[in-house]
């Protein structure tokens, strides 16, 4: 589970948006927060510790997770809202491109999966700064 620098930082980090979506969010953000802690939890608990297996828990719940900003993305517009679910769909297509191709080792699918994670982060940040950026200029 969080057991390295990068993961416990990223969490940290999950933690702080999610927190002030929680806070400071409408009903969108609030829904993204709730989501995305649950997906990046579910993760976690998920995670085979045999880094040399396909990891098929993360990859289901990587799925549904999908499916609920694909959803969102359909009642709302947001370009944060659009780059988050890019990047979630970049996570999934990591987990494809792993089970296709077992020559790939599992530090590249681990590393992508962590860069595409810590991007979907900085988009639902950029999310929240527009969305206190529009509540000071009122």
């Amino acid at each position: 589970m969080f057991s390295i620098l990068p993961t416990q930082l990223g969490a940290g980090a999950m933690f702080v948006v999610c927190g002030v979506a929680l806070w400071m969010g409408g009903r969108l953000e609030r829904v993204l927060a709730v989501a995305t802690m649950l997906a990046w939890v579910g993760s976690a608990l998920a995670e085979i510790e045999d880094k040399s297996l396909t990891q098929w828990g993360i990859f289901a719940i990587d799925l549904v997770y999908l499916s609920v900003l694909v959803g969102l993305t359909l009642f709302d517009r947001r370009i944060w809202l659009l780059f988050m679910t890019a990047f979630q769909l970049l996570i999934v297509l990591t987990h494809v491109a792993f089970a296709l191709d077992r020559s790939l080792r599992q530090w590249g699918f681990f590393s992508a999966y962590y860069l595409w994670s810590y991007a979907e982060l900085v988009a639902f940040a950029a999310g929240l700064g527009m969305l206190a950026w529009r509540r000071r200029a009122r």
